[in-house]
């Protein structure tokens, strides 16, 4: 056993140097001094926390290696007999970070001691990426979130008011007591389908409106917030046609609610072809010699991953924001570069360019010189940059440069001109394209930006950040914010244990 503690290098750290990982002050204000009864020692819960994240293991799976496995023993520094704690005491120190705001501690904690090794030293800048991260809950289809949309907004009166909520109930087509349930129907035949979804739709607008006629109880936030979730799920899937009658929508509406268990998943897409249901895990990661994650966010899946970059940049110390941050495509657009340019950040990304044509001149070709007020086509036309009545700027070539140019075909085949609109962030595309027209930082930005998809392997693959353990937003991005401090933790416990040695 001692043999495996040794090459258990994490366990190994939290023995020898998990005062410095984590302390008891640095949750002094999830605490008070006068009140409650003696509580366990921050420090070790949080130690628990680290070990349950490594390991995968449930909450009682946890304090059954607490009891049990004297490698937990040994990093926690408890006696041989101690026989644990009940599991609900992780589900507590949880929603304690989460109420006072610490779930970055353990983050914070490793970044401290990085610098103290000095392992921050290196370039000023950072690399940014995302990887999709599973949802809790089960993803439920039109039917099951009605259903169950209804069944909240019943339980919700049925808290406030037995008597009302059963006559409710009684008001409705269809029993709710198992919304998972689905009523009879030719599921398969469209036509009957529809007409189902109808009748499940126009049920859930009777319980709308018989709440709604309440103000007892729209006064109880409860049934409120029940009858705002209601309100939205049938918005979303759902139009109301001449007669009022709500009709199935067809397609898909953006950041459409996926599951009443959690409201905040959504449909997410990594590419084409990928297609996943929760959040995006979004991190930066330093450019040094052994890269160490700085931030991390969690966003619902349907969001850009650039719109990401400014939360990761504003969680983070002043002290510690790069100067520059290196990422993909999706940080290359004008809006994000606009977004960290306010917080003095430079983006090395490529450029989003959009549909190419073979044949075909693009925006590409054209020399934009803002400073001047001009654009040159290829064909050395040049003409000044109008502002539009709606503020648009662009360049409006005419049609007597446009009718015998040589390159009429490529440049606007079938119309008499050529006209360009130039984007609001025009200026900073254009140092974007001049930098990465420079070799040097092609190559920097080709060979740098991989080295965060490492470490988001790690997180996601080797520490579970695939999947959340938990429902809401809230409680995922705490899971992602102690995964990525078991990251870091890697290589700071090989230079603590050199250290030690």
């Amino acid at each position: 056993m001692l043999g495996r503690f040794r090459r258990d290098r994490f366990s190994r750290c939290c023995w020898l140097s998990g005062d410095r990982i984590v302390r008891d002050e640095d949750f002094a204000a999830c605490y008070s001094q006068r009140m409650g009864r003696p509580s366990i020692p921050p420090s070790q819960l949080a130690k628990v926390l680290l070990l349950q994240y490594r390991t995968g293991a449930s909450d009682e799976q946890a304090m059954e290696c607490v009891a049990w496995d004297l490698r937990w023993k040994i990093a926690l520094g408890l006696s041989v007999d101690h026989q644990g704690w009940h599991p609900t005491s992780l589900t507590k120190f949880r929603a304690r970070l989460l109420l006072h705001e610490l779930e970055r501690v353990a983050l914070e904690r490793t970044l401290r001691i990085a610098e103290e090794l000095g392992m921050l030293d290196g370039p000023v800048e950072q690399i940014i990426d995302s990887t999709p991260m599973l949802g809790a809950a089960a993803t439920q289809d039109t039917v099951r979130l009605v259903r169950h949309g209804v069944k909240k907004l019943l339980d919700a009166v049925a808290a406030v008011d037995q008597r009302a909520a059963g006559q409710l109930d009684r008001g409705l087509e269809f029993d709710y007591q198992r919304p998972g349930e689905k009523p009879d129907c030719r599921w398969r035949e469209k036509a009957e389908r529809e007409r189902m979804l109808t009748r499940v739709a126009q049920d859930a607008e009777r319980a709308l409106r018989a709440v709604e006629d309440s103000d007892r109880l729209l006064a109880d936030a409860a049934v409120a917030e029940a009858l705002k979730l209601l309100r939205e799920l049938i918005g979303q899937d759902f139009d109301v046609d001449e007669d009022g009658v709500p009709r199935l929508h067809h397609g898909t509406r953006s950041g459409r609610i996926i599951s009443t268990i959690d409201t905040e998943m959504r449909h997410g897409r990594k590419s084409a072809q990928q297609r996943f249901d929760g959040y995006k895990l979004s991190a930066a990661a330093t450019n040094t010699t052994e890269p160490l994650i700085t931030a991390v966010d969690v966003a619902p899946a349907c969001e850009h991953d650039g719109s990401q970059a400014k939360h990761l940049i504003d969680s983070q110390p002043e002290r510690r924001r790069p100067r520059r941050v290196l990422g993909d495509t999706a940080y290359g657009n004008g809006p994000v570069r606009a977004e960290l340019a306010e917080r003095e950040v430079d983006v090395l990304a490529p450029l989003p360019e959009g549909k190419i044509v073979d044949g075909r001149l693009g925006k590409r070709h054209f020399q934009i010189d803002l400073d001047a007020g001009t654009v040159t086509c290829p064909a050395g036309h040049t003409v000044a940059i109008s502002t539009s009545k709606t503020g648009f700027r662009g360049a409006n070539f005419t049609r007597a440069m446009c009718r015998g140019c040589p390159l009429n075909a490529a440049c606007c085949p079938g119309r008499p001109r050529r006209q360009l609109n130039l984007s609001e962030h025009e200026d900073l595309l254009i140092a974007a394209r001049q930098a990465l027209a420079d070799p040097a930082s092609a190559e920097h930005l080709r060979r740098t930006r991989p080295r965060i998809e490492r470490l988001l392997g790690l997180l996601a693959a080797r520490y579970g950040a695939r999947k959340s353990r938990y429902i809401g937003r809230a409680k995922a991005r705490l899971q992602a914010a102690w995964t990525a401090a078991l990251v870091n933790l890697n290589p700071i416990a090989r230079h603590l244990a050199a250290q030690t040695a």
